[in-house]
């Protein structure tokens, strides 16, 4: 009988696991070159600028730049490339989507008051959507370690009782009750077992050492991998211009975040002699929570000489996780080949925590040319080694975590340079986009080279811009025992087109 052990011992002391890992702090800690089209047009060099709803992103400041009371929505159109290096062996992938990327609006009350210093306060909201986590890849390459090492990382310390199916039992009501009184890794060593990747080294009930039944030195590895999701910031802001020449700006923010991952990973390639082959495990995590941040700027005009700076406040963002996982593995038994297949079809639903996005401050500067262009810079720093998972009843696990990204993740570095010629009605605009590698062991800077065109028909304006970005990060095969890395990288190619109209 299955001992009744462990339900006393979780009443006493509550087991807190979680599913996140180093891959989905890299997704979720990560922002694109997103916004309106006149913003990415001019590779988001706005800090020192303002006047644009995607410049609240950066400088809260920016709504009172604004001479009008404005409404205005963006939409674009993604083209995506995805490159994986995996030990060497190359594979390619492509994938599209259509976005609605921002709407705003900004609310401006100009003061008639003459002795006041205060000329002119501004009151906006803006949504806007930091990163789309849409992505379609997939790996494949050759090995000599194999997803058997995955099984016996977790089994190591497992009873063989726990994990064994008792008269009456179904591979459901045990996988849900390891999840539920033991763990995570309970469930992966009953799956490996029950599946005949692993064995004990003997049938005593207390034994907790396993074996791999799959043989091979050359273990040929595909993986497919689909994101769905989006990190979105809803802005409420204020700022006022103070004496004409300083323009200061709060934003309190509201982040939403949903992240949809599924991993398909085939293994084949054993020996001719292995008891176990082509073996096929699927996970999916579903990731979503919300969170707030506050940011504080100012834009000082020194006749045509703009000068911005700007403080974003850690996000904290409070983070639910759900995993699925299904595992399949063919074997040969008395010269049958029989496919066992392990379904549970078990929702887990893991303890909430807490994601700490660090800080980050901002230095601009531009130049207006009167009416006939300008020319902006923007320079941006952010230590993502001090990202960092919380819980409010603490676990090793998250400890051991935290220390991973410590190692991980570097100072991010970016710089922002965009340009603007005006021709009456017509705007010409182009940027540049550079970000330093967020992973030390990343091997390039994230870069983009900006363009757009723009039409002011005065009471509104049409915007377009075209950006191509890459950036290119490095992700784990999995959390424990078969933790190969492989590269992925990303060529982006964003065509966005903006309407804004004065009230």
């Amino acid at each position: 009988m299955r001992s009744l052990f462990y339900i006393g011992l979780t009443l006493l002391l509550p087991i807190f696991t979680l599913a996140q890992t180093l891959n989905d702090v890299t997704y979720l800690t990560q922002t694109n070159l997103s916004g309106t089209a006149r913003y990415t047009s001019m590779a988001g060099a706005f800090g020192a600028l303002g006047g644009d709803f995607s410049a609240l992103n950066d400088n809260p400041a920016a709504s009172s730049v604004f001479l009008n009371t404005e409404i205005g929505g963006t939409i674009n159109f993604q083209a995506r490339n995805h490159t994986t290096d995996y030990l060497g062996s190359l594979a390619e992938k492509e994938d599209t989507g259509f976005y609605m990327d921002q709407f705003g609006a900004v609310f401006v009350f100009n003061n008639t008051k003459a002795e006041s210093p205060w000329s002119r306060i501004s009151a906006a909201i803006n949504v806007n959507r930091m990163e789309t986590f849409d992505q379609e890849a997939s790996l494949f390459g050759t090995n000599t370690y194999g997803i058997s090492d995955y099984f016996l990382f977790y089994a190591d310390g497992i009873a063989f009782e726990d994990i064994q199916l008792y008269d009456e039992e179904t591979i459901a009501s045990v996988y849900q009750y390891l999840g539920d009184e033991i763990g995570f890794g309970a469930q992966q060593a009953f799956l490996g077992y029950q599946s005949f990747i692993i064995d004990p080294f003997t049938d005593d009930p207390g034994e907790t050492r396993y074996f791999s039944n799959v043989d091979s030195n050359q273990y040929q590895h595909d993986l497919k991998i689909k994101n769905v999701g989006f990190h979105r910031k809803t802005s409420f802001n204020f700022s006022a211009l103070y004496r004409e020449i300083l323009h200061l700006g709060v934003n309190v923010n509201s982040h939403y975040i949903e992240f949809d991952q599924t991993h398909d990973f085939f293994e084949g390639g054993q020996d001719l002699d292995s008891f176990i082959y082509d073996v096929n495990f699927k996970n999916t995590l579903l990731s979503y929570g919300r969170g707030q941040s506050l940011q504080f700027g100012g834009i000082l005009k020194l006749n045509n000489l703009r000068l911005g700076l700007a403080y974003d406040s850690p996000q904290w963002i409070e983070l639910q996780d759900e995993t699925k996982q299904s595992l399949s593995a063919y074997r040969f038994q008395d010269g049958i080949e029989i496919q066992e297949i392990l379904d549970p079809n078990v929702i887990n639903s893991f303890a909430s925590y807490e994601l700490k996005i660090p800080s980050k401050t901002s230095i601009s500067a531009a130049y207006v040319f009167n009416s006939s262009g300008l020319l902006s810079f923007e320079y941006s720093t952010q230590d993502l080694s001090d990202s960092q998972s919380n819980s409010a009843s603490g676990s090793n696990f998250l400890e051991a975590l935290n220390r991973e990204i410590k190692d991980t993740f570097g100072m991010v570095n970016t710089l922002k340079v965009g340009g603007e010629l005006r021709i009456k009605e017509l705007s010409l605009r182009a940027g540049y986009f550079n970000r330093s590698k967020m992973q030390n062991s990343s091997s390039l800077n994230d870069h983009a080279v900006t363009l757009g065109v723009g039409f002011d028909f005065g009471p509104s304006s049409l915007n377009f811009s075209l950006v191509n970005y890459t950036q290119i990060q490095e992700f784990q095969l999995f959390s424990e025992g078969l933790t190969d890395s492989f590269e992925l990288s990303k060529k982006l190619t964003q065509v966005t087109m903006s309407f804004n109209f004065k009230l």
